[in-house]
């Protein structure tokens, strides 16, 4: 989504390449001019005693055109394709089931990713049966895998931990197409379907 670092109350800036398009292991630090940043790690003379190492130059390259890529994907539009299927997904859930809250609907929010709570369907159990009906979907957020207890961040929005237990995450691209959303909403309302059976 756009961004500009002379939005007000931005005081520092952290980028992973990796979550626009570029390299794995490299990011960006953006601080203000003249911040006194204090060294966590002492390094030498070519990183002006801000962190050891050597700086990883492939990398950053990569980055930088990763960032370059990303700014012409937002030009053409692209994403907004992709938040159209996420909202696709959205209405095709909340048509099946009323009771799923599409979380931030009502707010801005990134284009690719749709949070679903489904009040006493546990996020685990969703991921096994739409991994079962051959659909990849995430139980917390994306820098928690392998982890299955509810994230802070759904409490710190008002959900209480039994709630935020059953929120899954789901990610779209530019290449989903819109068969493979509505293909996902079929299987999500039959695994819904059993689990409401096995429930009663």
């Amino acid at each position: 989504m756009p961004f500009s670092y002379s939005w007000s109350g931005v005081g520092m800036v952290f980028l992973s390449a990796h979550k626009f398009g570029g390299p794995k292991g490299v990011g960006v630090l953006v601080i203000p001019r003249g911040y006194d940043l204090t060294a966590q790690l002492r390094g030498g003379g070519q990183e002006m005693g801000r962190r050891a190492g050597t700086e990883n130059l492939i990398g950053i390259a990569g980055m930088g055109a990763a960032i370059t890529a990303a700014i012409g994907d937002l030009a053409s539009g692209l994403w907004d394709g992709v938040a159209q299927l996420r909202n696709i997904l959205e209405s095709g859930i909340a048509a099946a089931e009323r009771e799923t809250i599409s979380v931030g609907k009502e707010s801005p929010r990134l284009p690719n990713t749709a949070c679903l709570m489904t009040p006493g369907w546990k996020a685990e159990t969703q991921v096994m049966a739409l991994d079962l009906s051959g659909f990849a979907i995430s139980a917390g957020s994306a820098c928690s895998s392998g982890k299955v207890r509810a994230g802070r961040v759904l409490g710190a929005m008002g959900f209480d931990a039994v709630d935020a237990a059953c929120a899954v995450r789901v990610s779209l691209g530019p290449e989903t197409t819109e068969e493979q959303v509505l293909r996902f909403v079929q299987a999500w309302t039959q695994a819904r379907t059993k689990a409401r059976a096995r429930a009663a």
